[in-house]
């Protein structure tokens, strides 16, 4: 009872000093953590925000966003681009949103698996790890989305008639994805860095509670699914290509990328498992050899040789990557996202199809 008082006791501690620290986070979560809605529907008020100044421009400025025709009915360029954008913004947003606060769920887990005061000392749970630059990462997402820019949208300017509202609008919301990503990979560079350097350091590795560890293999999947949602966002800029070669590589790189997250995430736990491991095998067979050696003067020897055997067979058996079957299957049904956009435009088109008719 007293231990169970003493980790609640812990985890409202962390709660409040990740209330104060998050503050001060960087852009992109604060705008979830000042927001009144909730992380949901902020991003969902990201989405009709950014979406609806699309359409009132376009109204504006009178451009075509669906066109009928005795063929039926056809989407415009400019609104499947524009949707595309919107969507990827905004799923972009939440899901990093999402695991983040998923993963400090998981504090009291992290924390039997570490040593005291690890999570804090190495700010293994908050939002902006300590060696993130995130101004250069601005600048070269800064850079990078208006060069794209340029060479995407330009063509806006100089149609006649030209459509400038539309074109500031394709700026706009590019820059910030492209600033959004920038900074994510060096938010993600960082802080898998620090966590890499809290496990070699600090994680306790128990052979006979190693499903303990398993919280890992949660937190690699998590972190796998922002790849495999963003991947299947990213294949709304190609919908209109169907499924071809390029695609499809698309779509597979994407799925290589995700499984080399999750398994790169827990590499560091997997190689500290696996030292572990053979250390506590190599003391126990030092044992059993002694055992051995001493069989014929001590009556209690073939006992103590008997549970020395057994003892290393359990060793032998302790799986060497913190996940269990669970999370593979998450794992893998994570995947299936990334099909989720080709199967939309499938249904779209047999709605498009009927309503024609």
């Amino acid at each position: 009872m007293l231990c169970l008082m003493s980790s609640e006791a812990e985890a409202s501690d962390a709660a409040n000093r990740w209330a104060l620290s998050d503050r001060n986070a960087y852009f992109e979560q604060r705008i979830f953590q000042f927001s009144p809605l909730g992380d949901f529907w902020t991003a969902f008020a990201i989405l009709l925000l950014t979406g609806g100044a699309f359409l009132a421009i376009a109204a504006i400025e009178n451009v075509p966003l669906i066109l009928r025709s005795a063929n039926g009915i056809a989407v415009t360029g400019p609104l499947r681009t524009a949707f595309a954008l919107t969507i990827t913004l905004s799923t972009a947003l939440y899901i990093q949103r999402n695991t983040r606060m998923r993963e400090r769920a998981d504090y009291d887990a992290f924390a039997r698996t570490l040593d005291a005061g690890a999570i804090e000392n190495h700010n293994l749970l908050g939002f902006t790890p300590v060696a993130a630059r995130l101004v250069p990462a601005t600048w070269l997402g800064l850079i990078g989305g208006l060069a794209g820019s340029w060479l995407l949208y330009a063509h806006y300017l100089r149609d006649t008639p030209a459509h400038p509202g539309l074109f500031l609008w394709f700026v706009a919301v590019t820059v910030i994805l492209a600033i959004a990503f920038a900074r994510g990979v060096e938010l993600s560079r960082t802080g898998t860095l620090g966590t890499n350097a809290l496990i070699m350091r600090e994680l306790k590795v128990d052979l006979l509670r190693i499903d303990r560890l398993s919280v890992w293999g949660r937190s690699a999947a998590r972190f796998s699914l922002i790849w495999f949602t963003v991947g299947a966002v990213s294949c709304l800029f190609f919908l209109d290509s169907g499924l071809n070669i390029y695609t499809v590589g698309l779509v597979v790189l994407f799925l290589a990328l995700g499984v080399w997250v999750f398994l790169r995430t827990m590499q560091p736990v997997h190689r500290k498992i696996r030292a572990e491991k053979a250390a506590e095998l190599e003391r126990v067979r030092d044992e059993i050899h002694r055992a051995r050696q001493t069989a014929a003067d001590a009556s209690d020897a073939a006992a103590r040789l008997q549970g020395l055997l057994a003892y290393e067979a359990r060793i032998e058996a302790v799986p060497e990557w913190p996940f269990d079957q669970t999370t593979l299957y998450r794992v893998g049904a994570s995947a299936l996202i990334l099909t989720v956009p080709w199967f939309g435009q499938a249904v779209a088109q047999f709605a498009i199809d009927h309503l024609a008719r």
